[in-house]
């Protein structure tokens, strides 16, 4: 299975000289699960192209950043928890935007945001 961007796009077309928010070492793992997201919600149609259009390549590094951040987020018994603090008071709580639901949510909103008019999620026959 192909990943449909690498390194070097994610620094230099992605990132625009902005500091990586995923580490080099764990790139390769994070860019092939968005591929497999974007895969899956494009029919596999991107693996038919002979070149991997820049819509897709920039929807799997903003995937891949979502899917890493989320993963990052987890505490050791893999829920996600979000931090407050107020007058005094502090605690961690549970958010929606960031439970199993939400997180895929959120990877169908970026590659609906990409991809609606490529055509690459028309859900019909071609």
């Amino acid at each position: 299975m192909k990943s449909y961007a690498d390194i070097e796009f994610y620094k230099d077309s992605y990132l625009l000289g902005r500091a990586p928010k995923i580490p080099d070492a764990e790139f390769p793992y994070w860019v092939m699960r968005a591929s497999g997201e974007i895969r899956q919600r494009t029919f596999g149609r991107v693996d038919a192209l002979e070149d991997i259009p820049e819509e897709v390549r920039m929807c799997c590094c903003e995937v891949a950043e979502k899917l890493y951040l989320m993963e990052s987020a987890k505490d050791e018994n893999g829920m996600v928890l979000q931090s407050f603090s107020n007058d005094g008071e502090s605690g961690t709580y549970k958010t929606d935007d960031m439970s199993e639901t939400g997180i895929r949510r959120g990877v169908s909103r970026i590659i609906r945001k990409w991809l609606v008019h490529t055509g690459l999620m028309y859900c019909g026959v071609n």
